[in-house]
């Protein structure tokens, strides 16, 4: 198990921290070594994944371990399709891991970095009205808890820890095992297309009741959209993808090359953010694309940005976006990121932004050498009274109050967790912030 203790950074970096210790276990015991370590210390433990979030949830001054040699798969069983994965498995391997046993996951997000655990922990989703985040895709766990106990728990056993665990922020214990409830393999024919804004936001809630992933971006002060949709289709349909000198020119020249020059120079002298959206609004759009669910879904983001997500009740999706609208108008808005609009079924995970109703989200970003403050507060004001929840895992300034008022099952939570960690082992001051 490495020992080392380098500053750390979020993957924007908005948040940087430097620990005491940083641990990189290879084993459960050696995991349970590290709880031992940090409680003999009188040091919090924290557990970092990919490092993508936007927010502190993970920074220390204690012991921080990771887990990336600790993953893999565990077990899969096609007949059910339920699937064991370690804690530290980071998303871009488990549809290699899982093609052997002709399964997939039944949805992700555009982003595959982040390990399994954190993106658990941190209610991380992907778009459709039919599918949960990847909380609600949870069966099953194996926790190592802060008292250097091992549990295994799910619905039927001890299910109260189950479900504070399944999306609980770190702070009941250290995730070893996942077990997901995952589906036959599929394939995705995506089309990308412009429309009018007002058609686009229109259909929304109608489009994502027939799509199976269907999404849209849009350039604040334009009239457009970019509309994305996938369609799943049996695993043998043949693929269908663009030259790689094409893909090459779409997705790195044009969507990650031109777009940081673009971002750049709007950070440097803001007038130029208008005409920087105006062109990418009507050019965002890449080629159809059909292939493994896995490599669909995601798509490369090499520039980078801080982020803000909020998730609504979907039929407040009209006013709050004209509410979003007004603002950006009267306060006279310069962005060069797009607004992001998914959605997601409801689930009974206690602290999910999907808890128990049909949730649209709306994902605001700005370029990650600007000051994103600002911009993402008003984003946060805006949206506040369709009872707005936070992305966890982004970039928010609510605490306890305002949260106990959003999440019915706040209080159940912060039993759990009393009851799990009564020490407080893992958990920080922007923990306490959040929790307390």
């Amino acid at each position: 198990m490495a020992i080392s203790s380098p500053t750390h950074r979020t993957w924007s970096g908005k948040v940087r921290w430097t620990p005491q210790q940083v641990l990189t276990p290879t084993s459960e015991d050696e995991i349970l070594t590290a709880l031992r370590t940090a409680r003999g210390a009188g040091l919090p433990l924290r557990v970092i994944g990919g490092g993508h979030s936007f927010t502190p949830l993970v920074a220390t001054d204690g012991v921080l371990v990771s887990l990336d040699d600790y993953r893999g798969l565990v077990r899969a069983d096609p007949g059910t399709g339920l699937v064991t994965v370690r804690g530290g498995t980071r998303l871009w391997e488990i549809a290699e891991l899982l093609a052997p046993h002709d399964l997939a996951l039944s949805v992700m997000g555009d982003i595959d970095h982040q390990s399994l655990a954190g993106a658990i922990q941190t209610g991380t989703h992907g778009t459709g009205a039919r599918f949960t985040g990847f909380a609600g895709m949870v069966r099953g766990l194996r926790l190592a808890l802060a008292d250097g106990s091992i549990v295994e728990t799910s619905p039927s056993r001890d299910p109260d820890l189950f479900q504070a665990a399944r999306l609980g922020l770190g702070t009941l214990g250290v995730v070893l095992e996942v077990t997901l409830a995952c589906i036959p393999r599929y394939r995705l024919d995506l089309v990308e297309s412009t429309v009018d804004l007002d058609e686009a936001l229109g259909s929304f809630l109608a489009d994502t009741s027939i799509i199976d992933h269907h999404e849209l971006y849009w350039f604040p002060r334009t009239d457009r959209a970019t509309v994305r949709t996938m369609r799943r289709v049996p695993a043998s349909t043949p693929r269908r993808r663009p030259g790689r000198l094409a893909m090459t020119l779409q997705q790195e020249v044009l969507g990650n090359g031109a777009w940081e020059l673009a971002c750049r120079g709007a950070a440097l002298v803001p007038s130029l953010s208008r005409p920087a959206a105006e062109l990418a609004s009507r050019a965002f759009a890449g080629p159809r694309v059909l292939d493994d669910s896995g490599s669909v879904f995601v798509a490369p983001r090499r520039v980078r940005f801080h982020e803000s997500e909020w998730a609504i009740p979907a039929e407040h999706l009209g006013e709050a976006f004209a509410a979003l609208q007004a603002r950006f108008e009267e306060e006279d808005v310069r962005v060069t990121f797009p607004l992001e609009v998914r959605r997601a079924a409801p689930d009974d995970v206690w602290l999910s932004t999907a808890y128990d109703r049909d949730s649209v989200y709306i994902a605001a970003h700005r370029y990650h050498r600007e000051d994103p403050g600002p911009y993402l507060l008003m984003v946060q004001r805006t949206l506040a009274p369709f009872a707005a929840r936070p992305h966890w895992g982004k970039q928010h300034w609510l605490g306890a109050k305002e949260l106990a008022a959003l999440y019915p099952r706040f209080e159940d939570f912060r039993a759990v967790r009393a009851e799990a960690d009564p020490g407080g082992l893992l958990m920080t001051p922007y923990l306490h912030h959040l929790l307390r």
